[in-house]
């Protein structure tokens, strides 16, 4: 699942969920454009989305199977 797609199925806008997790929305949306990787966040971050979007994390950062 991507960032966007979990942000989305929550019912939140980028800023909503920079406020909920603490996570600049300047690093929510290079991730969302794909100008960065979720596996590329901090740990710190990567945890604090996915506790803001009530995922487990590893659902952020593994690449869907093709």
């Amino acid at each position: 699942m991507t960032l966007k797609e979990a942000r989305l199925a929550a019912g939140l806008t980028q800023l909503q969920l920079a406020e909920i997790s603490g996570v600049n929305p300047r690093q929510i949306r290079r991730v969302e454009l794909g100008e960065a990787e979720a596996g590329n966040l901090t740990a710190k971050n990567l945890f604090l989305l996915a506790d803001a979007l009530h995922i487990d994390p590893r659902e952020l950062i593994e690449k869907a199977e093709v």
